[in-house]
């Protein structure tokens, strides 16, 4: 009867013929918009793409490197908006290949020239492509870091201020950071100013909720797992935008030797670096206004290939993303 019923469920298969139930198992069809159909970035807008890879030594010589840090940062220099939109790293979307996968793998699946020694820039660039083609975006501007090269750039700035819960703290304390990477030591929630390790540290919190915040649906919650890492990076960033208020060009040139320094890998030339500090200085105390892809209600947690991802609406959150980026969308923590 078992071979009976195995025979048959293979002849399903091969008909194409398998009950929906049986079937549930393949993703929705995405609907990825062809390079030529993208819309193009209106007079002002500026994108940058920043990547962190999930390494304290990044080496794209090798394999397994996978970005779990998706920062977009866009300025708006005509209604002088900075803006940040993170991008979850188990988002499911189709590769450049055809197939399905997890966004914060195709820089490593993508890149053959990994596994001949060579580099994985190749990869770097279609993850890039990918994110425009699923988001209807023409980002061109990137640069790759590691786990390190943060702490570095945090701590060139002087460090940054973070408001923590009482969970955070604890899970802080617990994680042995040292009593004098922050200010004043770590006893329990509240504000305190973090180094770079620190910073680090806090910003790959994954198991304890976030502080509550005001989502794009309008309404005040906290957020867990992958959702609140990304949460914690755009604080983090917006901590360091806030210290930089008052940052002269001499300073901000000095810093951008940090970053050049600090870097895996950009497409960015010095002259690009240049006129993205000038930018930045045009921008100084702006407050920095944020979105998570997806947003809330347009996910759903979906098993696929031996992976814990989620399969979102693309459709609704381009809508959101270019709502918040182009129509005055507003999403601003008011303790930021």
């Amino acid at each position: 009867m078992k071979r009976f019923l195995s025979l048959f469920l293979a002849v399903m298969l091969l008909l194409g013929i398998l009950p929906e139930a049986l079937a549930a198992d393949e993703p929705n069809p995405i609907p990825v918009i062809a390079k030529e159909n993208i819309t193009p970035t209106p007079s002002g807008i500026h994108h940058y793409m920043l990547i962190c890879v999930d390494s304290w030594a990044a080496d794209l010589t090798k394999s397994g490197n996978h970005t779990d840090g998706l920062i977009l940062v866009t300025v708006d220099e005509y209604a002088h908006r900075v803006m940040l939109t993170s991008f979850i790293r188990d988002m499911l979307i189709q590769r450049p290949d055809g197939k399905f996968g997890r966004i914060n793998n195709i820089m490593d699946l993508m890149s053959p020239q990994i596994k001949n020694g060579i580099d994985g820039k190749v990869g770097i660039q279609l993850l890039v492509d990918t994110i425009n083609t699923h988001f209807d975006l023409q980002i061109e501007d990137f640069i790759v870091v590691d786990f390190k090269q943060v702490e570095n750039i945090i701590d060139a700035v002087g460090g940054v201020d973070i408001t923590v819960t009482n969970r955070e703290a604890t899970y802080l304390k617990n994680y042995s950071i040292s009593s004098t990477s922050t200010t004043p030591a770590m006893a329990s929630g509240g504000t305190y100013h973090f180094s770079g390790h620190a910073a680090v540290i806090y910003m790959r919190i994954r198991k304890r909720e976030t502080a509550e915040y005001l989502h794009a649906d309008g309404t005040f919650h906290s957020d867990n797992q992958d959702f609140g890492r990304t949460y914690r990076d755009r604080v983090v960033l917006a901590s360091i935008a806030e210290s930089l208020k008052d940052i002269s060009y001499e300073d901000a040139l000095k810093l951008l030797d940090v970053i050049i320094a600090n870097t895996v890998y950009t497409n960015m030339t010095t002259d690009d670096m240049l006129n993205a500090v000038d930018l930045a200085m045009d921008m100084r105390g702006v407050p920095v206004e944020h979105i998570r892809m997806p947003i809330d209600g347009t996910y759903e947690e979906f098993p696929y290939a031996g992976m814990a991802t989620k399969q979102i609406d693309f459709i609704a959150n381009r809508e959101a993303l270019h709502s918040f980026l182009l129509d005055s969308f507003v999403v601003v923590d008011e303790e930021w």
